[in-house]
Order: C-alpha cells, then sequence, then structure tokens
C-alpha cells in the first residue's frame, strides 16, 4: 500500500473544514446546506478513524502524519464547535465557556508536547483525550442534526435531540479538563524521571572517571617502585664489586709486608 495514503486521507480532513463552515452558514432553504454540512463531518470524523487504522497496521506512520493528524483533529472539530454553539442553541456564556475551556486545553497539551520533544520526553495519548474526541464528535453531529431538523419539524422530540447533544457535549468539556490535568501530571512525571537518569548517569561518568584515575595512579605507582626496586638492584652489585676490591688491596699490602 502507498505510505502517502493515510496523509491523504489526513489532508482530505483538513479541506472538509472550510467546506463545512460554507455549507453550514449559506442560507439554502430547508436546512439543506446544514445537512450537507452534517455529512461532511461524518465523512471527516471516518477519515480520523480510518487513517489511523491503517497507518498502524501497515507500518506507515510517519513524522508528518502524527504531526498533520493532530491538527487536522482540532481544525475539524474546532470549526464544528464554534458553528453549531452559536447557533442559538444554549446560553451565550455558557457557548463561549465551553469553547474557551476545549481551544485553550488544546493550546496548553500542543505546548507541553513541544517541551516535552524537546527534552526527548515522550507524552503518550491518555484514554481521557480520546474518550473526550469522541463526545465531542458525537455532540456536534447531534446539534448539527437538531440545528437543521428545527428548521423543517416543528415538534418537540427536535428540542430533546438539542437536549442530549448539549449534554454529551459538557461531558466532552469535562473530560477535556480532566485529560489536561492528566498530561500536566505525566509531564512532570516524565520530566522528573529524566532529571533522575541525566543525575545518576552524571554520577556514574564521575564514579568511572575516578576509578580509571585511581587505576592511572596505581600503575605510576607500580612503575615508581618497580624503577626503585631496580635502582637498588643494579646499585647492589656495585657495592659488592667495591668491597672485593677493597679486600683484594688489602691482602696486596699484607703480602708486601
Amino acid at each position: 500500500m502507498n505510505k502517502n495514503v493515510p496523509n491523504y486521507l489526513t489532508m482530505a480532513r483538513i479541506a472538509c473544514t472550510p467546506l463545512i463552515i460554507l455549507m453550514y452558514l449559506l442560507p439554502i432553504k430547508s436546512g439543506i446546506g446544514v445537512f450537507v454540512a452534517l455529512g461532511l463531518y461524518v465523512v471527516g470524523c471516518f477519515t480520523d478513524f480510518l487513517d489511523g487504522k491503517i497507518a498502524r497496521k501497515y507500518n506507515l506512520i510517519t513524522d508528518f502524519g502524527k504531526f498533520m493528524d493532530q491538527i487536522a483533529d482540532k481544525f475539524i472539530t474546532t470549526t464544528a464547535m464554534i458553528l453549531v454553539l452559536f447557533s442559538n442553541i444554549t446560553y451565550g456564556w455558557l457557548a463561549v465557556l465551553m469553547l474557551l475551556i476545549v481551544v485553550l486545553r488544546d493550546i496548553l497539551i500542543s505546548g507541553i508536547r513541544m517541551v516535552a520533544a524537546n527534552k526527548n520526553v515522550v507524552i503518550a495519548a491518555d484514554i481521557y483525550g480520546k474518550i473526550k474526541s469522541f463526545f465531542l464528535d458525537i455532540s456536534n453531529m447531534i446539534l448539527m442534526l437538531y440545528v437543521g431538523l428545527r428548521v423543517v419539524v416543528d415538534a418537540n422530540w427536535v428540542d430533546i435531540v438539542g437536549k442530549l447533544g448539549l449534554a454529551l457535549m459538557i461531558v466532552g468539556v469535562v473530560l477535556s479538563v480532566i485529560s489536561c490535568i492528566n498530561y500536566g501530571v505525566k509531564a512532570l512525571e516524565g520530566f522528573g524521571i529524566k532529571h533522575k537518569k541525566s543525575n545518576a548517569e552524571d554520577a556514574e561518568k564521575s564514579i568511572e572517571n575516578s576509578d580509571s584515575q585511581k587505576t592511572e595512579d596505581e600503575v605510576a605507582q607500580n612503575k615508581t617502585s618497580q624503577s626503585v626496586s631496580e635502582n637498588k638492584a643494579e646499585a647492589k652489585p656495585a657495592k659488592s664489586k667495591t668491597s672485593n676490591k677493597s679486600k683484594t688491596t688489602k691482602k696486596e699490602n699484607k703480602g708486601d709486608k
């Protein structure tokens, strides 16, 4: 399989984002534009599932794919949230609050990952983040459906659809906060472990250096003691020769007497 297929799907998800905005905001009668936007959003979310599955199955994971996949997810999900939250489905202050929590959470985690990458610390995705994405995607779909239905259907059950979508979005926002805290804890633990490892490595290096220095000193001392002993050994024969000469001279002197 072509190694660029997951990347093509990721780029397709990004390309869906402006089309969703266009179809959602165009004043098309009977809410057709909103339903088309909903269909594009469903396709975009499906490509998110599909590109990850293909990349893992055929080992087509690339650095470009890792980087762009996160951007594509934030593009399409945040865009859908903005569109539905400002379509008079809830209080204005609640819409702004939920949107700020999700956007600021994404910015903070992106910053944490950048710092971690510079320190060679890998922070794996947590389960709360994955569940959060699921709830936000489903809530966006339901709220898009609600916005389209309320244009063409005048029934009480339509309001139930809107309340269901809003409730799921609130759950997704709460999970965003939990996921952000979990990422922060993981980052602190990762930085701490890395710091401890570096300290341990420095300590091991200092011990190795001291051991090698000791070995060198011992070798030098051994060489010095060897040279001293050799000098002593050479000096002893010289002394013995001198004593022999003195003894011979004494004998000769006695013979002369």
